[in-house]
């Protein structure tokens, strides 16, 4: 089982933390959004053994933060 978290641009240049189409934290700062969201991968990994990434997702292409578990899954574009 693989579990992505996902950094995404909000309104008024602030930023949110999803799991899917949920929406976990809202209105964050950047830097903040980043601590939280591998803060919460880590636990997760830790709590669960399961596979946990961290992604942020831009306008036409998808970063890579950082994964806890199995091997790294390959970078994408978006279409």
């Amino acid at each position: 089982m693989q579990i992505v978290l996902t950094i995404k641009e909000a309104s008024h240049g602030l930023w949110r933390i999803c799991s899917a189409e949920t929406v976990l934290y809202d209105r964050l700062r950047f830097a903040h959004a980043i601590r939280l969201a591998r803060g919460l991968a880590r636990e997760k990994f830790a709590n669960s053994g399961h596979a946990v990434s961290v992604e942020m997702d831009c306008t036409g292409f998808t970063i890579a933060l950082v994964h806890y578990g199995c091997a790294a899954p390959a970078q994408k574009a978006a279409a």
